[in-house]
């Protein structure tokens, strides 16, 4: 969590405050693993499994005022999760538990704004993004009938992810400053680089997410205001 913090930090203090929005998010991700054994056969049998997900980031017009298009940067911290069995005659039971955290940067464009009748500031938008996201294994473990075993370290683990991420989502004003997020995302990630040691062995992963959230504007961004105020 210090590590999303201080990406968080980072990217409010690269970019100037002006026409600047903040945004935090919460939820549920559902992961699958894509792994291939050393020849080239896929594990059966994995369950995807529920976990966390957060983000936090900037949010800033191309253009000052009235743009529908946005660019974002940002933090990620996710927790991708699967258990199962194995399909021979020994029946092993397994589980993984990983834990990414990764920085994101993605462009976003409004679709469709549906005003509030009663409040000119107040209504819905709806939005689409596309982004990446480099991530990094902070911890994780796997679990082997009764053992557990630290995932850190491990070649298919310890390395980079890049993830791509398509997102589809809806913003909904409150005030001329404060608007609440909801939002869908799938994302897959490959290892980086994509062909490491002579075996066959690879790991990947896919993933829906769904969270919710909050969008901040700061001084000199009077998003919802200029969404509806017309």
């Amino acid at each position: 969590m210090r590590t999303l913090l201080f990406l968080l930090l980072a990217s409010l203090i690269s970019v100037p405050a002006q026409g600047q929005q903040i945004h935090v998010q919460a939820g549920m991700l559902r992961s699958e693993f894509l792994y291939k054994d050393s020849k080239g056969q896929r594990l059966e049998g994995l369950v995807p499994l529920k976990n966390f997900a957060m983000s936090a980031g900037i949010r800033r017009p191309f253009k000052r005022f009235d743009s529908k298009w946005f660019y974002l940067l940002g933090a990620t911290y996710e927790v991708y999760a699967t258990r199962g069995t194995s399909q021979d005659a020994y029946q092993n039971y397994y589980e993984w538990k990983a834990t990414y955290a990764g920085i994101s940067a993605g462009i976003e464009r409004d679709l469709l704004t549906i005003r509030s009748r009663r409040k000119n500031n107040k209504g819905t938008t709806l939005f689409a993004r596309a982004a990446v996201n480099p991530a990094f294994l902070i911890k994780g473990s796997q679990t082997l009938n009764n053992e557990v075993f630290d995932l850190r370290g491990t070649e298919q683990f310890n390395a980079p992810y890049l993830f791509g991420r398509a997102t589809v989502g809806a913003n909904y004003c409150v005030s001329n400053r404060v608007a609440v997020i909801a939002e869908y995302t799938f994302a897959q990630g490959l290892r980086m680089p994509i062909n490491v040691g002579d075996d066959e062995e690879k790991l990947g992963y896919r993933a829906h997410v769904f969270t919710t959230g909050i969008l901040i504007a700061l001084n000199n961004c009077r998003y919802c205001l200029t969404q509806f105020a017309k």
